[in-house]
């Protein structure tokens, strides 16, 4: 199975990147393969937000692997608890061998690409950094792993 977490992000802070990587490290484990892609946030502050979320809608529609379950990370989206997200994650893995996650810029995701998401959901009610976010889904899709495969990371 592969996942792929989509970000509009500039440089990251040293304790996000080793935080991504470390969770990186053990999601790959030869069962599993995940991979961030890194797409630079358009600062052009003449915009309007609608704008630039249009223009990095266009730059992630690139980069989304073919035939990829879409979930995009919006505070109004679908709650999950740990253990319904690996409920959701095994559903979609008997269909799709691919999940691509989604963080949009400082002013969200842009409306069509929402709608072309297979599905639109939420970390928190609190609004995070979107690097934190990164970290955030890494540990959550690796703790969905470790449910799905009996692994004693997660208690209940």
């Amino acid at each position: 199975m592969k996942f792929s977490i989509i970000n509009i992000a500039n440089k990251m802070p040293k304790y996000i990147s080793d935080g991504c990587n470390e969770f990186i490290k053990r999601i790959n484990n030869g069962k599993y393969n995940c991979q961030i892609i890194e797409i630079k946030a358009d600062k052009n502050s003449n915009k309007s937000a609608e704008i630039n979320m249009l223009n990095e809608a266009l730059k992630i529609r690139e980069r989304i692997p073919k035939n990829s379950f879409i979930i995009v990370l919006d505070e109004r989206g679908k709650i999950f608890t740990s253990q319904q997200f690996a409920t959701e994650i095994n559903q979609i893995m008997q269909i799709y061998s691919h999940i691509t996650f989604i963080i949009g810029g400082a002013d969200g995701v842009h409306s069509s690409l929402k709608a072309q998401a297979a599905l639109v959901m939420q970390l928190s009610s609190f609004t995070f950094p979107h690097g934190l976010v990164r970290v955030i889904i890494l540990e959550q899709l690796y703790r969905a792993i470790t449910i799905l495969d009996n692994h004693p990371y997660h208690r209940d």
